[in-house]
């Protein structure tokens, strides 16, 4: 048993050094698996070829229509390039008559720029430009065998618009498509009404896009923010969990036979349609690219005859909780807390809670509070934890007497040892137990801190910490924490005989402060304010607990203790 507690803890550090290196710099990438057998109509319809996205294009002027005389005869001319642009209290939208799509969600608010801090402070747009690709709620009308009868980029007219709907039209192989798109105010919500009427009856597939995301290298490990790979999702009828798409899956498709919603998961945004009520929908993830490339998410309905009207929810904002659900129940699965659901939930509706009380509503405040009622909460075993250590250093003369006596007899050793543990009640597995409390704690706060929008923007000190989801861009908060974690390793008691454990604490502490550097910095303030109260805590206990014996000093041995027989006094 002698170097049992320094292994422990040298495990646990380098195990807690590896997963927090796993989760900042190799975030998992969930390849979705095809549907075996599946023989949807997604399966059997080619899919359009996407091009790898490029930097956007300046936008295109909107070409001017021919005049008569250049017009052949028997030829309607393309209708000119038209944008409609309806503005709400929380987004303005911009809306295209190239495949009648949504061209821009542009986020209003303070909260929704790209990263406060930064040198690019302008609103998210959810879309934004994707050469050659066609934008969100773009359709594809499909005949038999899956001929394309109106592709995604068609161009239509606008035939009407108002202040919170424009409805567009396109005819093409004797099949009209009608199309209004139309905002509520009210939410995040995206309504498509689509008509779909045909000269000679028709048996094909409306696919609607869902989704496009471009996404763009990172930056590497030293990025402004450690984000979550963007996915393409899809949510299958009678499920609570998507299944999600990344860039450089495994398997690049996937394809399910129904579905209650179909999107793109942007970390703490979503763009995602549902299909219209009683009607039975398929869907289709796509990537394209390896580490950086395009994702595409497509609902696919049935139409048949020569007329069919259809009625599409769509959803463009952020993945709260509420604002989700005022659109459609089935959209709050697309947050995903992961394997720390349970501990990630509660520790960010406590947090909610002290945000709701405290002055300004600062979240910073909020985390130092999660982290006071986390001690508290933890307060007994931490205690006892640390009394163990306290009274482990004082009882280490008598155990090195255990060791010379039976060195030969490991057995009698470990029997001695473990009475005199117990007659002092001491656990020499305690020196551990104040991590393994904490861990799930910080592995549960880092994800709270990369899924919940609340915490997105969130400033703690304007000027310095203006994002708690953001690393801090001055590393003072890194460094303080690394300060403290070697006071607190000064101020744990360690057994006289194994003083290599104080030099292993500190190397530990300062690799984990550079391992601080990139991660969110409202990570790096509760484990900060958790070391301040654990300095506190343990000053407290020098002073109420008698000193242990120094170098040399002769102590007294209690009767029928662990030492055995014919000792009265030991030299520490």
């Amino acid at each position: 048993m002698k170097d049992m507690n320094q292994r422990l803890f040298l495990a646990i550090a380098i195990w807690l050094a590896c997963i927090f290196g796993y989760y900042t710099w190799f975030a998992p990438k969930k390849a979705a698996q095809p549907v075996a057998g599946q023989t949807s109509a997604a399966q059997e319809s080619p899919k359009p070829a996407v091009e790898p996205p490029v930097a956007a294009a300046p936008a295109t002027p909107a070409p001017v229509a021919p005049k008569a005389a250049d017009v052949p005869r028997g030829t309607k001319p393309e209708p000119p390039l038209r944008e409609v642009t309806f503005e709400t209290p929380r987004a303005r939208i911009v809306a295209t008559s190239q495949g009648a799509a949504i061209k821009s969600i542009q986020l209003l608010g303070d909260k929704w720029t790209r990263h406060k801090g930064a040198k690019d402070e302008s609103h998210l747009d959810l879309v934004g430009e994707h050469a050659g690709e066609p934008f969100p709620f773009a359709t594809v009308v499909k005949g038999t065998g899956g001929a394309e009868i109106l592709p995604a980029n068609e161009p239509y007219e606008l035939v009407r618009q108002d202040a919170t709907s424009a409805t567009f039209r396109a005819e093409r192989g004797g099949v009209t498509l009608t199309k209004t798109l139309s905002v509520n105010p009210a939410n995040y919500g995206i309504n498509l009404a689509v008509e779909v009427r045909s000269a000679t009856p028709l048996s094909g597939h409306l696919w609607v896009q869902a989704g496009v995301h471009a996404q763009e290298p990172s930056g590497g490990m030293f990025s402004s923010r450690t984000n979550t790979p963007s996915q393409a999702i899809c949510l299958e009828p009678n499920k609570s969990k998507p299944e999600r798409l990344a860039i450089g899956a495994k398997h690049p498709e996937f394809d399910a036979q129904g579905a209650q919603f179909a999107g793109i998961d942007e970390q703490y945004f979503l763009t995602a349609v549902l299909p219209p009520a009683g009607v039975s929908a398929s869907c289709r993830l796509e990537t394209h690219g390896e580490k950086t490339g395009s994702l595409i998410a497509s609902l696919v309905v049935p139409v048949q005859g020569t007329a069919a009207q259809l009625s599409f929810k769509g959803y463009g904002g952020p993945k709260d909780d509420p604002d989700l659900v005022a659109v459609a129940e089935a959209l709050k699965h697309s947050i995903d807390f992961g394997f720390w659901s349970v501990i990630a939930e509660l520790l960010l509706t406590i947090m909610k809670f002290f945000q709701r009380i405290v002055p300004g509503h600062n979240w910073g405040i909020a985390i130092i509070l999660l982290t006071v009622a986390m001690k508290l909460l933890t307060f007994p075993l931490q205690h006892k934890s640390m009394k163990s250590m306290q009274e482990m250093q004082r009882i280490q003369p008598q155990l090195d007497e255990l060791k010379k006596k039976y060195a030969g007899d490991s057995q009698r050793q470990n029997l001695e040892q473990m009475k005199l543990f117990k007659e002092h009640g001491v656990n020499p597995m305690g020196s551990c137990l104040p991590m393994l409390i904490q861990m799930p704690i910080w592995f549960a706060l880092y994800t709270t801190l990369q899924v919940s929008v609340e915490l997105y923007n969130a400033p703690f000190i304007p000027g310095w910490l203006d994002d708690l989801t953001a690393k801090d861009p001055y590393y003072v908060l890194p460094v303080a924490m690394g300060i403290t974690m070697i006071l607190t390793q000064v101020l744990t008691p360690t057994p006289m005989s194994n003083p290599s454990q104080k030099t292993m604490g500190y190397v530990m502490s300062g690799f984990f402060s550079l391992l601080m550097l990139t991660l969110p910095s409202g990570l790096t303030l509760y484990i900060f304010t958790n070391n301040v109260l654990s300095i506190g805590q343990q000053m407290y206990l020098r002073r109420a607990l008698p000193a242990p014996p120094a170098k040399g000093q002769t102590i007294e041995v209690k009767p029928g203790s662990g030492s055995g027989e014919g000792r009265a006094k030991l030299r520490a």
